[in-house]
């Protein structure tokens, strides 16, 4: 038996297999090559099929693992793909995504200090522009929300985990329920392991091309977009001005929700303050046993509210529809 490689990687897919190419040879390209691949085929065609089994005549690092469809994601056969695993590391790339050729190396080195993590997830908008998620996955809090919430800080391709960590669960990757997104199912399986460390690699080194964000897309354009930019990714300095125009767009976000705030808690203040007075003239009417003293002190308690600088902070209210 040759030497176990550092890596198993697996490719689920169940699609045509316009995509998948691109996803694989971004793994063929890594500066890292002792790794082995399995591409699973839950369902998919035959065509999808032997795109696959191309690969693994040509590769002996390449596994095309050919199933009939599975239960909800074909979450089984990769299980079944990481029994038969030898890598002490284990990763995952979408038929429709790409690696830049350092991930491997960079999920090597989160891992040294880890044994479940990712690297910062960085998308591709419709239009081209990129976007990044900022999280820090060694916090308690990030760990909690995923563990107990719906939300997912990151997906399969910018992941990677442990083999023995993987082997210490009492279930693996399984059909997840309706409800709960695939790889959020298997996540959790891990943060409820006591003691785990978990990582984040604070830059991005995955490119994914949300299918949620393309759902009127064809296949063929779909697949236009991946070849364009899978003939970048390897390029020097593509990366980078990636990186750049995503900071600098969460820069803008970030200024953006700060002044929201500040504005928000500008007028808490000053709607706590016509809140005291408020209470106050309240006091004073509930404190007249005169009806007519009590309506001059309500009407004196609107006025005031009516003229308190927080209305001035309102948005103007919008105009009635006619006949209302």
């Amino acid at each position: 038996m040759t030497e176990a490689p550092a890596f198993t990687i697996l490719a689920p897919v169940n699609r045509p297999p316009d995509l998948l190419p691109f996803a694989i040879r971004s793994v063929l390209a890594q500066t890292r090559q002792d790794f082995e691949l399995f591409i699973i085929c839950d369902g998919a065609s035959e065509a999808t099929a032997a795109v696959a089994r191309d690969f693994e005549a040509q590769d002996p690092r390449v596994r095309a693992c050919v199933h009939a469809k599975g239960e909800r994601h074909g979450e089984a056969y990769r299980h079944q793909a990481l029994l038969a695993a030898r890598g002490r590391i284990v990763c995952q790339i979408g038929d429709d995504d790409l690696w830049f050729p350092d991930h491997l190396e960079k999920v090597e080195a989160l891992m040294a200090e880890a044994d479940f993590g990712a690297t910062l997830p960085m998308f591709l908008q419709p239009d081209g522009t990129p976007r990044l998620h900022f999280f820090d996955f060694a916090d308690p809090v990030v760990q909690r929300q995923m563990a107990e919430g719906h939300g997912n800080a990151f997906g399969p391709t910018p992941a990677a985990y442990r083999l023995e960590t993987y082997r210490a669960l009492p279930v693996g990757w399984s059909p997840a329920p309706a409800d709960v997104w695939t790889d959020l199912f298997m996540w959790r399986k891990f943060l409820a392991l006591p003691g785990i460390r978990c990582a984040t690699h604070f830059a991005a080194t995955t490119l994914t091309f949300p299918q949620a964000m393309r759902r009127d897309w064809s296949l063929e354009r779909r697949r236009e977009e991946i070849a364009a930019i899978a003939a970048l990714v390897g390029r020097p300095g593509f990366r980078d001005s990636l990186f750049r125009e995503a900071l600098a767009a969460a820069a803008r976000r970030t200024v953006a929700l700060q002044r929201q705030l500040n504005g928000e808690r500008i007028l808490g203040r000053a709607l706590r303050s016509a809140v005291a007075d408020a209470e106050c003239a309240l006091t004073e009417i509930a404190g007249s046993r005169d009806s007519e003293a009590q309506a001059g002190l309500a009407q004196n308690a609107i006025q005031r509210l009516h003229d308190h600088p927080w209305r001035r902070m309102l948005p103007a209210p919008a105009p009635r529809p006619q006949g209302s």
